[in-house]
């Protein structure tokens, strides 16, 4: 099953390579005559342990980057309202994600533009049923659920906190463009979940 782009922030779940091409009405890496984005990635990553040490985002900031990085992350934070919300620590604490927030520059069509996401990943062994129920509770734009046999999974809920006007008016091109493939896909609230099964 083919996941399309519905939104424009679609385009950007889940992140994109550095470069990336539109190819027969689907966004690839593969190199084609048809147009490309580009992505300057920037991310911060924390555990669940490392958000109770700091208890904010600012805290965490200050205390794992420094120099330019971290000014840089503290303008991004006051710019964009980069925060975790009760209930996106609540499945951190229940769910022992890994948390990463991306602070994107993406360039697409000579329009340039920020995209700020976060990426809240778990894996494991056993049912992922349960996790998929958790991180449902914070509402993703995109869940990508994979599993291995009966050995693993991993599962990627993806959700915009920001993007660039400019940005998110040109990637409204790429409405109805495939973005991924998926063995099933379930519509939740304000999201989609693309399960992906590999043997």
């Amino acid at each position: 099953m083919e996941l399309k782009v519905e939104i424009p922030e679609d385009v950007i779940f889940p992140p994109l390579p550095e470069l990336s091409f539109i190819c027969s009405g689907r966004i690839t890496d593969s190199k084609c005559s048809g147009p490309s984005i580009f992505r300057d990635q920037d991310f911060i990553t924390a555990t669940a342990s490392d958000l109770i040490a700091s208890m904010s985002i600012s805290g965490l900031i200050r205390s794992r980057l420094r120099g330019r990085k971290r000014e840089r992350w503290l303008n991004y934070m006051t710019k964009y309202g980069i925060e975790i919300e009760p209930r996106e620590f609540t499945a951190v604490l229940k769910t022992g994600s890994l948390v990463t927030i991306y602070a994107d520059g993406l360039d697409f069509e000579d329009v340039a533009g920020n995209t700020i996401f976060k990426e809240f990943r778990v894996t494991g062994m056993g049912n992922m049923y349960n996790v998929i129920e958790k991180l449902t509770e914070i509402e993703p734009r995109l869940m990508i659920a994979e599993t291995r046999g009966n050995l693993w999974y991993l599962v990627s809920a993806f959700k915009l906190i920001s993007m660039d006007q400019g940005i998110r008016k040109v990637l409204e091109k790429l409405i109805n463009v495939t973005r991924a493939d998926c063995d099933e896909i379930t519509q939740i609230k304000n999201g989609r979940i693309c399960l992906k099964r590999t043997s």
